[in-house]
């Protein structure tokens, strides 16, 4: 029967509260001796059995109090409702979710596979270039002869004190290949146009590379620019060291006569 009674409430409650709420603004209006008819009163102990309200529920309660019941229990409907909607709403956030992992984990996959493919590419290109050819800076390859040739204009760039672009080819070819025969020379010729410039530091740094190549016919002279770079930075004790290691471990003739004049004056 509690079912049963708690449906009956929930449909006189709006009833209920329309006959309250007319009974509040009466109240206000009619005077003492107005008074609630037989017929009246039957009607309301009728709703009042349905409800489940006791006589002495009716003597002790306020009006106040009514309504504070009324709000209590509509209240208590809402929130059953709120929560009831709730859990569907989580269900469909959770399944969201796991969508989006899924997918994320598809995309990753075909990254994958595209890298997995581009490096058998890579491997293919390289098993096919010919022997003899090298890649410079960018991307671009190179054969031998084309080496040579990129080497000369890197030179002709220096007879016409192109400098910076000089350096520029030269530190490509190294890029490409620092095995070539004119790998060291191309070195060698960064560190002259570095002195040009009057950069003596990168002109040092550039020259003390020369050494680094196996067999490379530029170390003498190399040694000798080292001499002159301290002698322009003002270091004369680096400088003195240079010369002399110059007249030391070499045999150039011409280099080592002007290694010495440097050192007559230091």
């Amino acid at each position: 029967m509690k079912p049963m009674n708690k449906i009956l409430q929930i449909a006189l409650l709006p009833l209920l509260v329309i006959m309250m709420g007319c009974a509040g603004s009466k109240s206000n209006q009619v005077s003492e001796s107005e008074q609630v008819t037989p017929a009246q009163q039957n009607e309301y102990s009728e709703i009042e059995q349905l409800l489940g309200i006791s006589p002495a529920d009716q003597q002790t309660a306020s009006p106040e109090q009514g309504q504070d019941d009324l709000l209590s229990l509509l209240q208590a409907n809402e929130g059953d409702q709120t929560s009831a909607s709730k859990e569907p709403a989580e269900a469909d956030q959770v399944s969201q979710l796991e969508q989006e992992v899924t997918q994320l984990n598809r995309r990753l996959e075909e990254k994958d596979k595209t890298i997995s493919l581009l490096k058998a590419q890579v491997m293919a290109m390289e098993e096919k270039k010919p022997a003899g050819t090298y890649v410079l800076a960018g991307g671009a390859e190179i054969s031998d002869q084309d080496y040579e040739l990129n080497y000369q204009q890197g030179y002709d760039l220096i007879r016409n004190r192109q400098y910076q672009q000089a350096i520029q080819v030269f530190e490509s070819l190294l890029a490409a290949n620092t095995k070539h025969s004119l790998s060291d020379n191309a070195q060698y010729w960064i560190g002259e146009c570095y002195y040009a410039l009057g950069d003596y530091r990168a002109a040092v740094v550039a020259f003390e590379k020369v050494f680094t190549f196996a067999n490379s016919n530029k170390n003498d002279y190399a040694q000798y620019k080292l001499g002159l770079c301290y002698y322009k930075l003002n270091d004369m004790k680096r400088a003195k060291e240079e010369f002399q290691s110059l007249v030391d471990n070499y045999k150039n003739p011409d280099l080592i006569s002007k290694a010495e004049e440097y050192l007559a004056k230091l």
